[in-house]
């Protein structure tokens, strides 16, 4: 599973305000509730009831939020770039003001693992975190996802 078929345009938002994690995560229910076509609430209950199990905060101020969705719907990302660190309670104690959210089907656990080890290695790149912090609006922001 590749970063670029998890995400489109519509779903990777720069300079977004975020006063929380709670916020962070209301918004990516929203979002990813929209193109999933299901009720935002239930999305966002489930990333609650994930973080309640350890937090999604990797360090370096990325979240990676992930939860299992039902396996008649598709897998999905939601990007946000938040425009300043918001606490997240990551192991590191960082703020995060990098935010990817992983929808996937539960019968596709496999590669829901192999996504997230694959997207914590190219996040966690200094370089291109650098590029995806100073990148200033969506469409920059989509453009990097998609290259790499």
């Amino acid at each position: 599973m590749k970063i670029s078929s998890l995400l489109n345009q519509e779903s990777v938002f720069s300079q977004t305000t975020c006063t929380s994690k709670k916020c962070a995560l209301e918004k990516i229910s929203h979002i990813a509730g929209e193109k999933l076509n299901i009720d935002p609430q239930i999305l966002f209950n489930n990333l609650i009831a994930r973080e309640k199990i350890g937090s999604t905060g990797v360090g370096s101020g990325i979240a990676i939020p992930h939860v299992k969705i039902d396996s008649s719907l598709p897998a999905t990302a939601v990007f946000i770039q938040c425009d300043s660190g918001i606490d997240y309670d990551s192991y590191d104690g960082n703020k995060v003001d990098i935010l990817f959210a992983i929808f996937v089907p539960e019968d596709r656990c496999k590669e829901y693992l192999a996504a997230l080890a694959e997207i914590s290695k190219k996040l966690l790149d200094k370089p291109f975190l650098r590029q995806l912090r100073n990148a200033e609006s969506n469409e920059a922001l989509f453009e990097l996802l998609q290259a790499n």
